[in-house]
């Protein structure tokens, strides 16, 4: 019934593994990628095409044994053959383990799996049992009657009497017991009347005098008699703009809205800036709420969840403080209490060191991208290939895509890059119009169709002109939609589907809580769902907006990440072009356990 059955190291050493059957894909990888690698290791099992996966951690000697099998089966008896294989690895090959050297496994694992097998038939067999000798009373009685109707009349006659007999006593003793409970009844004495009113004190108290007499001042306008010739000019907004005054306002709104550049080329800049400056502040996790609670707890035993139980309370609580979806909260801490259950502490080494690290190390790996998060030098590459890149914002509405998309162009603009911007959004008034302003101020082309047309078909023929023109970028700013909406939801999957972008942005508010994820949850999945692609796009990236307006309250940024996979690929800080970096990993961890 198992189709394979795996032990290895966390460190990717493979110990032993068996193959009972061919394996379509690579289910063992795709745990190792979506739930090890994912701090999702407080979860029971993982579904991957038609295989269902278990899997346990001995996390004293940090290894991880796992078991697939037809996701159609249902099999009991899986856990406790992970039990047992955990229990005789570490009892038989102790020495092989810490070595990380191969071990001879398969006559004990034929014989744990027999031994289980003919275990779970058994109770399956004594169950039936059971469950068929529940329906001998019914066939006794059946019995019984046919042997009274077969028996001699007189015998029958004599029965018969004894049963009218037992049947009036019975009567008897009913008609007793329902007139003592009706006269225990009729001594509770119901009361009539209407309720009073515990308003009453209330209602008879006067009115407070300071009430009395205050009115409110009535407002004065003024109004002009006669309107000046300097005052129509005001109001006239019908003379024509000339091309100087045109030219002047968008001058007057570059230099509002085009600050000094602040987005660095380089991933690491960042981190090593507030490195150096987190030495200065003096900030340690022991100054925290979290670190002042883990203190108080210290010893030199084995960690058991009832030691990690009220450390990860508090850690949830923190969390979902911090903005972090309950959901998410739940998962990681459930992950980081099984990685520590079994693990030994040291002499003179504190409960608060070892959750420390567990905490710190299982939200840098959360947040670590897992591939390259620079759109600058994709877009150089394909340059070099000679063909255009393009990128689509998606999003729900009015969480900031045209001016996410906006600042995305500037920052591509101001090294190099010949961007255009394909106004996809058909639907809401205004939404060319928006998208024009932003182009004549960037000094971009913008392609556009006008309004109800197939958004699908302008992004592909805006990625079409752009390829002729030579331009090395399309940023295409699509319809805000709601993650619920299907038949918008539909349009979205096919322009995706229709025009394979080489990016796919969701972009975000950082303000949302549990619904940040169902949102990105839900557009994620429609684009596989309404795709007709066999291989179908996802969504690739995430855009977090307002992030300069949640002070501490970041973990929408853990929230998505966390659920989906995908790294952060840009942050929007403030209203100009010019505020929008990169994820600095350190300060939001800092400001989670904070």
């Amino acid at each position: 019934m198992l189709d394979h059955v795996s032990i290895f190291s966390q460190s990717g050493t493979v110990l032993w593994s068996r193959s009972l059957c061919q394996l379509r894909g690579n289910p063992v990888d795709e745990l190792v990628k979506t739930v090890l690698l994912e701090e999702r290791t407080g979860r029971k099992e993982l579904n991957y095409d038609a295989y269902q996966m278990r899997w346990t951690l001995e996390n004293k000697l940090n290894l991880v044994l796992v078991v697939v099998y037809q996701k159609v089966l249902q099999l009991l008896y899986v856990d406790e053959l992970l039990e047992r294989l955990k229990q005789e690895v570490v009892a038989s090959f102790i020495d092989e383990i810490r070595a990380r050297a191969p071990i001879a496994f398969d006559d004990a694992f034929d014989r744990i799996l027999r031994d289980v097998e003919t275990s779970y038939m058994k109770g399956k067999h004594m169950n039936t049992t059971t469950t068929s000798t529940r329906a001998l009373p019914t066939s006794k009685k059946n019995g019984a009657a046919r042997a009274d109707a077969s028996s001699d009349p007189a015998d029958k006659e004599k029965d018969d009497s004894e049963g009218v007999t037992s049947s009036a006593d019975e009567l008897d003793r009913l008609k007793h017991d329902m007139a003592r409970l009706g006269s225990s009844k009729s001594t509770k004495t119901m009361r009539t009347g209407p309720r009073p009113s515990k308003f009453k004190k209330n209602a008879d108290k006067p009115a407070d005098d300071k009430n009395k007499g205050t009115k409110k001042p009535a407002l004065s306008y003024t109004i002009k008699d006669k309107i000046s010739a300097k005052d129509m000019a005001k109001l006239d907004q019908s003379k024509p703009v000339t091309a100087d005054d045109e030219q002047a306002m968008l001058d007057t709104k570059r230099r509002e809205n085009i600050g000094a550049d602040t987005m660095s080329d380089d991933e690491n800049e960042s981190e090593s800036e507030q490195s150096g400056t987190d030495g200065s502040s003096g900030w340690s996790f022991g100054q925290t709420r979290l670190g002042d609670f883990l203190q108080k707890v210290s010893g030199n035993k084995m960690l058991t969840r009832d030691d990690l139980a009220p450390v990860m309370d508090q850690f949830r609580q923190t969390l979902i403080a911090k903005n972090v979806a309950t959901e998410v909260a739940e998962e990681l801490c459930e992950s980081v209490m099984t990685t520590m259950i079994g693990k030994r502490l040291e002499s003179f080494t504190r409960i608060q060191t070892v959750v420390q690290k567990a905490l710190e190390t299982a939200l840098l790996r959360i947040l670590t991208p897992k591939k390259s998060t620079d759109v600058l030098r994709e877009v150089l590459a394909a340059r070099e290939a000679g063909r255009c890149y393009s990128i689509v914002f998606v999003g729900v509405n009015g969480v900031g895509k045209s001016t996410s998309l906006s600042k995305v162009c500037y920052y591509l603009k101001s090294r190099g890059v010949k961007v255009m911007i394909a106004a996809c959004d058909t639907f809401r008034s205004g939404a060319v119009e928006q998208l024009n302003q932003h182009c004549k101020v960037l000094d971009v082309p913008l392609f556009e169709r006008g309004y109800a047309k197939d958004p699908a078909a302008v992004a592909r023929d805006a990625v079409a002109y752009g390829n002729d023109n030579g331009f090395d970028c399309v940023l295409i700013d699509t319809a805000g939609r709601m993650q619920n909406n299907e038949p918008l939801m539909r349009a979205l999957a096919k322009l995706v589907s229709v025009n394979n972008p080489d990016l796919v942005l969701f972009v975000g508010e950082a303000l949302v809580g549990n619904d940040g994820i169902d949102q990105l949850s839900l557009f994620d999945r429609a684009l596989v769902d309404y795709s007709d692609r066999q291989d179908p796009r996802r969504v690739d990236g995430i855009v977090i907006t307002k992030f300069d307006t949640i002070d501490d309250k970041v973990g929408a940024a853990v929230s998505m990440v966390y659920k989906t996979g995908q790294p952060i690929m840009f942050v929007g800080t403030g209203q100009k072009y010019t505020n929008l970096t990169k994820l600095n990993i350190k300060t939001v961890m800092r400001s989670l356990l904070s």
